[in-house]
């Protein structure tokens, strides 16, 4: 800053005054940040200053003693201690963030004396990825909690040791571990008294039975939904390195997933590679200004809705709001503490995903809709065509679908297909693509996946399907799905991929159903 002070008084240069404002105005951004705030401070009203030459430049003696005595104030503030002393950031507390891989299972306990009863239910949760443990009385579940913890317990209200002995028994476990467990609670008894004792030992859901083990699923995956946790994805951009990353590193260990750039011109390669939920850009920097930035991301159809918070020095609250007409959804000043940094970042992505949600996920399944997967399947099959590998797309659709509703009313058929989308989003790769086509028919895309592995792994899932045991007053009744596959290698457009698909399809359902057929 000092070097091209002393060249804007020997030459008077627009462009030097310009390099000295960006310099200051990196300064008064940063310094807060790494403990420096009366640093930051007072390089602030440097900018000012710089601001006001710079719309009306009079570089008279006033002014030059003004940015003199600025810089040397600046200047003994920066050779000083910082203001601030942080810990290492290796030593900061982080979050833990459980994030769910390929081959994660969650342990179970059913704790249940009627043996057929427990048989079933381990059946049941197996066929959706559970990992289940059954005890028949209280002493054996109590040895196996001691060896460890599952992820949540079903625990039968009467035990062989007496009435209500099972939230008795629940409750003296958790009091002794000084540990919470996710539990629910099953019984013959439907009474006030029997519901009371379940909700005084903690319990967080309870069934009478015969249990119906759609509920009972969609019962389970509310408690366990916290224990998985998708990633925010934010891209930071940002001309200085050093500061970008410190932003990055606050993010990261909090369990986001950060890209930094530190020249927006990168963005449209990196968001082809990298999901971002969240744009932090800095409103100026050198060849392109964040505002320019934004409006050039918002002139994208498919990046109008990704939202942009800007990072900046700007204290003028006319000039925030002008930024943000350009395409902005929050104005952060800097320098911007990390506490501030981190909620702001999760509240921005957390409402950008509820509303993608409603527009792109299917009400009943929480699978991408109808016009959400042909969208991501011409992406896809874009990308795959482009790479020369495999792609394969799917429709499944559930045989006899019809029957189940006029039979069974369509509360139940909206559980069969939940049981389906269930079983498929639990079986299938993170990378797997998943959508509710319409009514009983899904779409899958399968990434990098040859034809014959496809057909292995969708006819497992068919297997599987036909296992799962749906219920209505008393009855018990079983489904059946039909899938018609086509690969990258059938068709390089997506309307055609998706025909090829549904032709294979309907020779599954004309060849007798339960079956799956590929095109070609």
């Amino acid at each position: 800053m000092q070097i091209l002070w002393d060249q804007l008084q020997q030459t008077d240069d627009q462009e030097v005054l310009d390099n000295l404002n960006r310099s200051v105005h990196n300064l008064a951004g940063s310094a807060g940040t790494f403990g420096f705030p009366a640093l930051s401070q007072h390089t602030r009203e440097l900018e000012k200053t710089l601001l006001q030459l710079r719309f009306d430049y009079n570089l008279d003696g006033e002014m030059r003693e003004s940015i003199t005595n600025a810089l040397d104030n600046i200047s003994g503030l920066a050779r000083a201690d910082p203001d601030i002393v942080y810990q290492d950031l290796d030593c900061r507390p982080q979050a833990e963030v459980s994030v769910a891989s390929d081959t994660d299972k969650q342990l179970i306990y059913v704790v249940e004396d009627d043996l057929l009863l427990a048989e079933e239910l381990s059946t049941q949760l197996t066929h959706f990825g559970y990992e289940v443990q059954v005890f028949a009385d209280c002493e054996a579940a109590r040895l196996g909690v001691s060896k460890q913890l599952p992820k949540a317990m079903i625990v039968d209200v009467n035990l062989p040791t007496g009435e209500l002995s099972g939230p008795a028994f629940f409750k003296e476990v958790t009091t002794d571990l000084k540990q919470e467990i996710p539990v629910i609670f099953i019984s013959n008894r439907d009474d006030w008294e029997a519901h009371l004792a379940a909700v005084r030992a903690g319990g967080d859901d309870y069934l009478s039975k015969p249990i119906v083990y759609g509920e009972l699923l969609d019962k389970l995956d509310v408690l366990l939904q916290s224990e998985y946790f998708d990633p925010y994805r934010v891209i930071i951009i940002d001309d200085m390195p050093l500061l970008a990353e410190h932003y990055a590193l606050v993010l990261r260990e909090r369990g986001m997933l950060v890209e930094v750039l530190t020249n927006p011109a990168g963005l449209f390669e990196l968001l082809k590679e990298f999901n971002a939920e969240l744009i932090l850009m800095d409103i100026y920097m050198p060849g392109c200004t964040g505002l320019e930035a934004a409006k050039i991301v918002r002139q994208k159809d498919e990046l109008a809705g990704i939202p942009i918070v800007f990072l900046s020095t700007e204290s003028d609250s006319l000039q925030q709001v002008a930024a943000m007409k350009l395409g902005a959804d929050d104005f952060l000043q800097k320098p911007v503490e990390d506490e501030q940094l981190f909620s702001s970042a999760s509240l921005r992505v957390e409402r950008f995903r509820k509303l993608r949600s409603m527009m792109f996920n299917d009400s009943l399944t929480g699978l991408l809709n109808h016009v959400a997967i042909k969208t991501r399947l011409k992406t896809e099959l874009a990308l795959a065509v482009r790479q020369k590998r495999s792609l394969v797309f799917a429709m499944i659709d559930i045989d006899r679908f019809k029957s189940v509703n006029d039979r069974y009313g369509h509360q139940v058929g909206d559980r069969v297909i939940k049981s389906l989308s269930r079983l498929l989003q639990q079986r299938l790769r993170q990378s797997d693509i998943l959508g509710r086509y319409g009514g009983e028919e899904f779409a899958l895309i399968l990434p990098d996946t040859d034809i014959s592995n496809a057909e292995e792994l969708i006819n497992n899932l068919r297997h599987q399907f036909g296992e799962i045991m749906h219920q209505h007053e008393g009855e018990q009744f079983a489904c059946s799905f039909s899938a018609g596959l086509a690969t990258s290698f059938n068709a390089s457009e997506d309307n055609e991929l998706i025909n090829a698909a549904d032709v294979a399809l309907y020779e599954a359902k004309k060849s007798g159903r339960n079956r799956i057929k590929c095109a070609g």
